[in-house]
């Protein structure tokens, strides 16, 4: 016998929305005509939020090839890893005019050690030289764009120097390119708090949770009230031949995501709700500025593909700081 509360729920959305472009509607109507039975569990636990202390980027840097990019990791071989590996020693025991000779010349062997740029600038950095720190931070991102620990260190100095708006422009940048890293997310907030910002870590963390049974194909859904018609569309996406179908010809997952998306507009309508949910409330913030794309990408993508930043160009990164910027003005 067909889940009641699925039945409820597919008249309720029959009626809240238009039928018009309404993806919502379309994905509870499959899943419940679907040979697929879905069961749903309404919850009143919090579900945590899930580990992500090994979503974290390393160096890299990239080539442009095609309509994306080439990402390559960062690392010294033969003679330059020689070098390197001396440059590292003289950086361990301090010396740090030799670590800089080492750097150079294994940059020299190599010049797509991208990292070793940042490195020297690291030295001057420790030696409280902020001007030449400075320099050969902006020298790394001009040669490689994506290396965080630039875009980071260069925000340090500016922090330094009392440049707190030039500090918030770095430091946001290389959240967006190393989403979850929590050292980074220290000096964030430090930054945000300097330039008045919230430096809440604000994360999406939906209340739900979907499994399959392996055994009977059967798909298990918990969920709070509000992520129900979340939970389903998301149920939808994964397990519905209709959805794979789709998932060939549009951009995936932020299609899903913005789908899924639609599932909370019904409580968005509560205003005493939208203001006392933080998620309906920043959702609220975001679809009135016209800034849903950015949503997705950073608050929901990136948690679980930080190195997906790795293939956005210039514009579309400093979009996404631009976003985050916005996003935590109080």
């Amino acid at each position: 016998m067909r889940n009641k509360i699925l039945v409820l729920l597919c008249v309720f959305v029959s009626l809240s929305f238009a039928e018009v472009e309404n993806p919502l509607k379309k994905a509870m109507d499959l899943v419940n005509e679907s040979k697929t039975l879905y069961s749903l569990k309404i919850v009143d636990k919090s579900f945590p939020l899930p580990d992500r202390s090994r979503l974290i980027n390393f160096p890299v840097y990239r080539e442009k090839k095609g309509d994306s990019y080439d990402v390559k990791a960062i690392k010294a071989t033969g003679e330059a890893k020689k070098l390197l590996d001396k440059a590292e020693n003289y950086f361990g025991s301090h010396q740090y005019a030799k670590a800089r000779d080492a750097y150079t010349l294994a940059l020299q062997e190599d010049p797509k050690l991208y990292s070793a740029i940042t490195y020297i600038g690291q030295t001057y950095g420790i030696e409280r030289n902020w001007d030449k720190a400075e320099l050969w931070y902006k020298k790394a991102i001009e040669a490689n764009y994506v290396d965080f620990l630039a875009h980071w260190l260069l925000a340090d100095v500016y922090k330094v120097k009392g440049q707190k708006e030039k500090a918030l422009e770095e430091i946001s940048i290389a959240k967006v390119l190393n989403r979850n890293n929590p050292r980074l997310e220290a000096l964030r907030k430090e930054i945000y708090g300097l330039n008045g910002l919230n430096i809440k870590n604000w994360t999406f963390n939906p209340q739900m949770r979907i499994d399959r049974d392996s055994a009977t194909g059967n798909v298990n859904m918990q969920s709070d009230s509000i992520w129900t018609y979340y939970a389903f569309v998301q149920a939808a996406w994964l397990y519905e031949p209709y959805y794979k179908e789709k998932a060939k010809k549009v951009l995936m997952p932020q299609t899903m995501y913005r789908e899924c998306l639609m599932g909370l507009l019904p409580f968005m309508e509560n205003k005493s709700l939208k203001e006392s949910v933080e998620v309906l409330r920043r959702l609220d913030k975001a679809l009135n500025a016209d800034k849903l794309s950015e949503f997705v990408f950073y608050e929901i993508l990136l948690l679980d593909y930080p190195t997906a930043s790795f293939q956005l160009d210039k514009k579309q990164i400093e979009d996404l700081k631009d976003y985050l910027i916005w996003a935590n003005r109080m």
